[in-house]
């Protein structure tokens, strides 16, 4: 057990050695590795919804009677769902975008005899950077004034850690929507080290089934960056069905 525990925490060593975390393929636990970076992601997520609940909750006056207070109550029971939901799961984008380079990284190396638990596990090992984005949108969210906050800025104010395109748009109070939007938000440097991670990952296991003797192969950066911009486009596209899902209809 002790074993099993020690391979699974190996992926975090991706936050400041990634030469040596990229060695977690060799583990006879990815899944379990996959299942212990979630539940660190989940929990750092789950520590914000107190105060991100309270603010919202004082945003939220229901005031008057009737109708109105009706509005205002099933407004707050669907932000509270989107807030809960937002936090406790995984980034939608990161899981379409590791995904999608599992369908297609497997079955290419297979060919060279290299296994999936080693592909899996290169993706798990690059993900530990989504724990410094939890504990940044953390930090955000209890240092933040909460005063004069809309339910609208509540809602999104995790992203202001957002180290990118989206956070310098924020600061200059620019906030773009739609399809603009969506690239703002994935032009960030966490996607960005993910990518990397990914994409060195995988060259790795290319270069070591060829023996070490050939150059570092280009296709894995080129599939990691792939999968990362249709993991942000899949989730811009899906994103209404996933508010009517999440909130309900007021």
């Amino acid at each position: 057990m002790r074993r099993a525990l020690g391979d699974a925490l190996l992926p975090l060593e991706a936050l400041w050695a990634p030469g040596t975390a990229m060695d977690v393929a060799g583990s006879r636990h990815p899944v379990l590795a996959a299942a212990a970076l979630a539940l660190l992601v989940s929990a750092l997520g789950a520590a914000a919804l107190p105060r991100l609940l309270g603010l919202l909750a004082g945003s939220l006056d229901p005031g008057g009677s009737g109708g109105l207070a009706r509005h205002a109550f099933a407004l707050h029971t669907g932000l509270a769902r989107f807030l809960v939901a937002d936090r406790v799961a995984p980034p939608l984008p990161f899981v379409a975008a590791a995904l999608l380079v599992a369908v297609v990284a497997v079955p290419a190396l297979a060919t060279r005899r290299v296994a999936a638990r080693a592909v899996v596990g290169v993706l798990v090992a690059g993900a530990a950077p989504l724990l410094i984005q939890r504990v940044g949108e953390l930090a955000v969210v209890w240092l933040a004034p909460g005063a004069g906050l809309a339910t609208g800025e509540i809602t999104v104010l995790p992203e202001r850690f957002n180290v990118g395109v989206a956070g310098i748009l924020a600061a200059a109070g620019a906030s773009p929507g739609g399809a603009l939007g969506v690239v703002a938000e994935a032009a960030n440097g966490v996607g960005a080290w993910v990518v990397a991670l990914w994409g060195w990952g995988l060259a790795r296991l290319d270069r070591g089934a060829a023996g070490g003797a050939a150059r570092m192969p280009r296709w894995p950066f080129v599939l990691a960056a792939g999968a990362y911009a249709a993991g942000y486009a899949l989730y811009a596209l899906l994103f209404p069905f996933y508010l009517l899902l999440v909130m309900g209809r007021p």
